[in-house]
């Protein structure tokens, strides 16, 4: 008997090792993601999509490209969370190093913001459906202040690193001011943010991943994969992005290996 192609809950057993070990935090915060991975593209354990019924070439090809973009808006939203635990864990400086690591995290997670509103951008140009992307444009705004404005002025408490919100409500901090301009009460914790940020994130990707389950099918043709009653054991094969393992590979008779070496090989 095959497997119920829509069953989220494969996401723990046949995602690659990223959502196998977030598959708990996808299912309980945008399980649409798994839906969606689960119908329309699945793994067979050889780093391959599972074949979709009938679908011609350009099917094909459209399910590649939207794919591609969709696991890379997970990946950021992935890396997203572990910035989160990181600040969670951080929240307290007492040295330099641990300043830098901060601001340095601090700016990484505004990038990641921009990368998930460029690849939303580009499913939502493919499936000619503009409107999904409108959601994620308050946070592409904070992502602009943050990486191409002046430095956006930061305080102590306590020896927790504090920054003003981004956008244009008041108190708020956005390109057009000065540093002088912001009083203490305007200041949050770097880690409260962060926090706040990416639980509204999450419910504008899961409602996004909702409609993409009846957009993609409307409008590329997509229909649902045909998953194995069972699988072998994989074959060893050169891992890509979207299906891919944690385990680095180290094999000369894999295809596509670059022949980079461990610098320790070197005599």
């Amino acid at each position: 008997m095959s497997i119920a192609y829509h069953d989220p809950g494969l996401i723990r057993q046949f995602g690659d090792d990223l959502e196998k070990n977030l598959a708990d935090r996808i299912l309980n915060t945008v399980p649409s993601y798994a839906t969606f991975w689960a119908t329309f593209v699945g793994n067979d354990g050889y780093q391959h999509s599972l074949p979709m019924p009938g679908a011609n070439a350009q099917i094909q090809k459209d399910r590649a490209h939207i794919w591609e973009h969709l696991y890379t808006l997970f990946e950021s939203l992935a890396l997203c969370w572990d910035l989160e635990g990181y600040f969670a864990r951080a929240e307290q400086i007492t040295t330099f190093a641990e300043y830098t690591r901060n601001l340095n995290a601090w700016i990484a997670f505004y990038a990641h913001l921009g990368r998930i509103h460029d690849m939303a951008g580009k499913v939502a140009d493919g499936l000619r459906a503009t409107h999904l992307l409108a959601p994620f444009n308050p946070f592409y705004e904070q992502r602009h202040v943050a990486l191409h404005g002046i430095k956006v002025p930061m305080r102590w408490a306590d020896n927790v690193l504090c920054a003003p919100p981004i956008g244009e409500a008041p108190g708020h901090w956005h390109t057009q001011m000065a540093w002088t301009e912001l009083q203490k009460a305007d200041f949050e914790y770097l880690s409260t943010s962060v926090s706040a940020t990416l639980r509204d994130l999450e419910k504008i990707i899961e409602r996004f991943f909702s409609e993409l389950l009846n957009l993609a099918p409307a409008r590329l043709g997509l229909s649902p994969v045909e998953w194995p009653a069972s699988r072998s054991e994989p074959i060893k094969t050169f891992p890509f992005a979207g299906t891919q393992s944690c385990e680095p590979v180290f094999d000369h008779n894999i295809s596509g290996y670059s022949g980079i070496r461990n610098p320790q090989d070197h005599h």
